[in-house]
């Protein structure tokens, strides 16, 4: 469905071997998720905005099916930190989209420097995953869905060798790089 209605092609990832990955996303449209998990074989565990716990029996629909990890957004939290630290321990995969949002513009927004942090204490693999045409297909500013050419997929995966060698400031500008 999400292939169809969207027209979206998502390239499979292929290195994951049964890895565990600390997934990073722009984020384009209300569908994101679902592309990645079309690209991973394994599941894989989502932080998600604790807004979406307030939908009444949708939300507990989301919970039963993808058990999301909820943050609140534009904070430090503690909370959501020790939860991706016990999914990473037991060996799960953990997606996110630093950003928080949906673009407004096509561009990748601001996303807290915290999240800089976790990726090191995590010390997992970081797998860029970027979706590019998203914007036309469902601005944030439309309730319509567009036809349109989409492309989703790991485009870089970054080892912990890598970042943990590089200052905050390095790691996200890496980071904010590689998600535009």
């Amino acid at each position: 469905y999400t292939k169809w209605k969207y027209g979206v092609k998502v390239e499979p990832f292929r290195e994951e071997n049964g890895r565990q990955y600390l997934v990073m996303m722009n984020h384009q449209t209300a569908f994101d998720q679902f592309f990645i998990s079309m690209a991973f074989r394994q599941p894989v565990y989502f932080i998600a905005s604790e807004d979406i716990f307030s939908m009444g029996w949708v939300s507990r629909l989301i919970e039963w099916i993808a058990a999301p990890i909820p943050i609140k957004k534009q904070t430090t939290d503690l909370k959501a930190t020790r939860i991706c630290m016990q999914v990473a321990k037991e060996g799960g995969t953990i997606a996110l989209a630093p950003e928080g949002n949906r673009t407004f513009s096509g561009r990748t927004c601001y996303f807290n420097p915290a999240i800089v942090k976790m990726v090191k204490m995590l010390k997992l693999p970081v797998a860029i995953f970027r979706i590019e045409g998203g914007y036309g297909v469902q601005p944030r500013w439309s309730d319509v869905v567009r036809r349109g050419g989409m492309q989703a997929g790991v485009t870089r995966v970054i080892e912990p060798e890598e970042y943990l060698a590089l200052t905050n400031e390095e790691l996200h500008a890496l980071l904010s790089r590689e998600l535009w």
